[in-house]
């Protein structure tokens, strides 16, 4: 039978009215970024926001990012700082999450923040979505367009796997360009520090503001998204950093660490010339091909600890911790 895909939209002029219309009855839409597909709703409207938790089934504590068009929108909401400016004039339109203190009664929905007093925002580096932001007129609370726990969406098809036609429409862009959710970095202090791993490196921050960077602490509260132990998980069982084949395996590799032809599952490369931005770009993409196969395990190769590297093995560890 024919899966019936016409919840799947090219950004033409009437579609981003469609999604508009949409986000003011307190409805959701799938939305293209530059890092994964993300699963929006009117970020003041409790009633939008509790659909997300409820269809994602995700928990009310991992709180939401409000994605902005601008910095003056984003501190309408938030309480600006040194280190904010300096990051928002540095990175933003990009993948870049501030946490900052929300400004009081600035009509966001607590269910946004997980009544927290504080807020996840970001200015994504997208024209579709910031063009639906404009026409909204407020802040779209967006986490990833998938099932809580599952592998993050980088193409349209993605979401609908994970979602069927639950969605009035997904907008498509295309396939992401970063392949990984956004860094997230915690700007109310002296110093920035990293919550999330993602595209922005600490090293890119600490040569870009020249200002030391901080790691958060694994074991601390809760405080933005991406922070649960069990997070981006496949089906079958994961085990990382693996240099060897085993037989009913499928692999993931990096560089040269990859099967011969004697290997029989199947066997993708993250990046043949060890480029990290490319292996970021390929992980959620491959890990889900990979996850269809009839193999009983995915093996992944060591991805080296170091730029987005670090980020991408932040993701492999929380994928892989079903298995423990």
């Amino acid at each position: 039978m024919t899966e019936n895909l016409s919840n799947i939209k090219i950004p033409t002029n009437e579609v981003m009215n469609e999604a508009t219309e949409i986000l003011l009855k307190d409805g959701l839409v799938a939305f293209p970024t530059e890092t994964v597909y993300g699963l929006g709703a009117d970020a003041t409207s409790r009633i939008a926001v509790s659909s997300i938790y409820k269809l994602k089934n995700r928990p009310k504590i991992n709180p939401l990012i409000c994605h902005v068009a601008n910095k003056e929108m984003a501190y309408r909401y938030s309480v600006e700082t040194k280190i904010s400016n300096l990051l928002v004039n540095a990175f933003w339109p990009g993948p870049l999450t501030l946490i900052l203190n929300q400004k009081k009664n600035n009509g966001i929905s607590k269910l946004v923040t997980a009544e927290l007093d504080s807020i996840a925002i970001r200015y994504p580096k997208n024209k579709i979505f910031e063009k639906i932001i404009i026409q909204l007129n407020k802040p779209i609370a967006a986490p990833s367009a998938n099932i809580s726990g599952n592998i993050s969406p980088t193409t349209p098809m993605h979401v609908y796997e994970e979602f069927n036609n639950k969605i009035k429409l997904i907008i498509d862009g295309g396939e992401t360009e970063k392949g990984i959710e956004s860094t997230i970095v915690d700007a109310r202090g002296r110093y920035p520090v990293i919550l999330r791993h993602g595209p922005i490196t600490a090293e890119m921050i600490e040569n870009t503001i020249k200002c030391k960077v901080l790691l958060g602490n694994e074991n601390s509260s809760i405080e933005s998204p991406g922070q649960l132990l069990k997070h981006y998980s496949p089906k079958k069982k994961l085990i990382i950093n693996s240099i060897e084949f085993e037989e009913q395996s499928c692999f993931l590799g990096f560089k040269n660490v990859m099967p011969n032809n004697n290997f029989k599952g199947i066997a993708l490369n993250l990046s043949a010339n060890g480029d990290l931005n490319e292996a970021a770009t390929n992980l959620f993409k491959m890990l889900r091909i990979l996850d269809k196969s009839n193999s009983k395990n995915i093996l992944v190769a060591p991805i080296p600890k170091k730029g987005v590297g670090i980020a991408i093995n932040d993701k492999l560890v929380r994928a892989s911790q079903q298995n423990e």
